[in-house]
């Protein structure tokens, strides 16, 4: 597997191979390499590329593009006016030096100021219908970060905005559910400007995000996902890439959580989502998920996620060591800590060590139970020997299982448990049964 600072290259080289032209003037990207670009997908390439230190190909040109909010296509003309538009197209302005008080900034920031819900000041994903959403607030609120020092009207919608972010959260906000929801967040409260002036309600949340995003990568569950609005009289929705989002935002929102193996894993099924052959006119591009399409969203969170785990690699510990463990052909090992029961976010951990005693243990234990009542099965009478027998084989059972489970990681603990259950169902019992007829 090639290191991430190779990955890091590999990303960006895509994304400058990826860029095309537009009519009238501009450049930038789109949805899919092939397709016309669009001052959304663009404004998403200048921020990453602008956290990534690189440079940005064509500059002027994309400038041109991010500024506007209609792009002409053979089909009519492409309206990029929404919130999340609006919020997009801030934050690459200012990647690209261009200052507060240019109008077009100052354009922006009325039309998103007044597309702000008068009830609760948060965004929907469009101008005016549906439910409030937890991606274009929070989208919204990265844009403003980056005005609050010195535009007291942006310091106030960005207080009051993560105020609704924080009790959605802590009111367990059906919309605040999904991995993607958390994810963005967890990145939100991640940012200095809002952690340093955060309280116990927002750190409370941070941790609740960081959790659930921590179950979902153990339990290989962050995938994509799905939020539905309407544009109009048309129905629309917007896919999330969770495993993408997740990767990037839990150790932006915990560096701690690098060292843990559910995102190990994570970062290794990310990794096998970028196309490494060099000789391919793809590489370094992201897929969306196993067999799906290479596009520039899908890049740009897996670059944010690299960066997010080099910038925790360099800063906290020994790039040689922490690689060594983020990087594990199967993101898992012996020793780390292992799921061998979960029930609704509630689980046991347990790593090799812990297995191996828990069999020590049980298996003893489990064939005394076993062995006692074949020899005391004339005293104890059918039934109590035999409900002896199978609570005895239940021990050496959980053992088995629980060794196993935890020496072999990779293996899903469910084909783990029926093989175990099938071998003491099919052999064991059946030969117990008959020592006691």
């Amino acid at each position: 597997m090639s290191n991430i600072e190779q990955r890091i290259d590999w990303a960006v080289e895509w994304l400058h191979r990826s860029q095309a032209s537009v009519r009238h003037g501009g450049a930038g990207w789109g949805w899919l390499s092939d397709v016309l670009p669009n001052p959304q997908n663009t404004a998403e390439v200048v921020v990453a590329l602008t956290a990534a230190g690189r440079r940005i190909p064509r500059l002027a040109e994309v400038r041109t593009l991010v500024r506007r909010d209609v792009v002409d296509t053979d089909s009519g003309e492409w309206v990029f006016r929404s919130p999340i538009d609006l919020s997009w197209r801030l934050r690459a302005l200012g990647c690209l030096g261009v200052p507060p008080t240019d109008p077009a900034v100052e354009q922006c920031l009325r039309e998103l100021y007044a597309a702000r819900d008068t009830g609760t000041r948060g965004w929907r994903l469009s101008e005016t219908v549906g439910p409030i959403s937890l991606t274009a607030t929070t989208a919204a609120l990265h844009a403003l970060a980056g005005l609050a020092d010195a535009d007291e009207t942006a310091a106030e919608a960005l207080l009051q905005g993560t105020s609704l972010v924080v009790s959605m959260m802590l009111d367990d906000d059906p919309r605040a559910q999904p991995v993607y929801a958390c994810a963005h967040v967890a990145r939100l409260l991640a940012r200095p400007e809002i952690a340093a002036v955060g309280g116990k309600r927002v750190e409370k949340v941070r941790e609740l995000t960081v959790r659930r995003m921590l179950y979902a990568l153990r339990d290989g569950t962050a995938g994509a996902e799905e939020e539905s609005f309407r544009e109009g009289l048309m129905a629309s929705t917007w896919r999330h890439l969770g495993l993408h989002l997740a990767v990037g935002a839990v150790v932006a929102a915990d560096e701690r959580a690098v060292f843990d193996p559910g995102v190990r894993r994570g970062l290794v099924e990310l990794l096998e989502l970028q196309e490494t052959q060099e000789r391919s006119a793809v590489c370094g591009g992201f897929r969306t998920s196993t067999g799906g399409f290479i596009t520039s969203f899908a890049t740009v969170q897996g670059l944010e996620a690299m960066l997010a785990v080099r910038r925790v690699v360099d800063e906290r510990v020994n790039p040689a060591v922490i690689f060594d463990l983020i990087c594990r052909e199967q993101g898992a090992h012996p020793r780390d800590a292992q799921q061998v029961v979960g029930h609704r976010h509630r689980t046991v951990l347990m790593n090799s060590y812990a297995g191996g005693l828990t069999l020590a243990a049980a298996a003893p234990a489990g064939l005394t139970i076993a062995l006692l009542a074949v020899f005391f099965a004339p005293d104890l009478g059918v039934v109590a020997s035999r409900a002896l027998v199978v609570w005895g084989t239940f021990f050496i059972a959980l053992g088995t299982y629980t060794g196993i489970a935890t020496r072999l990681p990779s293996v899903p603990k469910g084909r783990t448990a029926a093989a175990v259950f099938a071998a003491y169902t099919a052999v064991i019992l059946p030969v117990v049964t008959f020592l006691l007829s």
